[in-house]
């Protein structure tokens, strides 16, 4: 599928993958699931440093999209997969491309 610009906040379907300056978010709407692989498809600019944060690599639920768009650090509102009434932010390095694949 054609890369996108932005993810809406309204979003409701289908997996997305966005790529930041430091990592990759696979994105399942029809699951509600965000998974960051850190380190994964980021650029090697000594600008940027990954961070390792809590369940890397590991599906946790995701609430919805606050923003997301190329050019600008993206807002993810989930919920801590060990405690269902822990919600927190996930917010990221700018986004390089966002890509809807399924």
């Amino acid at each position: 599928m054609a890369p996108k610009q932005e993810i809406q906040a309204d979003t409701t379907t289908g997996v997305w993958t966005v790529q930041t300056r430091t990592s990759t978010y696979l994105l399942d709407f029809d699951e509600m699931t965000l998974l960051r692989a850190p380190g994964v498809g980021g650029d090697d600019s000594e600008d940027w440093t990954v961070s390792r944060l809590r369940r890397d690599s590991e599906d946790i639920p995701l609430l919805g999209v606050k923003s997301c768009r190329v050019g600008e650090s993206a807002q993810f509102w989930v919920r801590a997969a060990d405690d269902p009434d822990v919600r927190t932010w996930r917010i990221t390095t700018p986004v390089v491309s966002i890509e809807r694949i399924g």
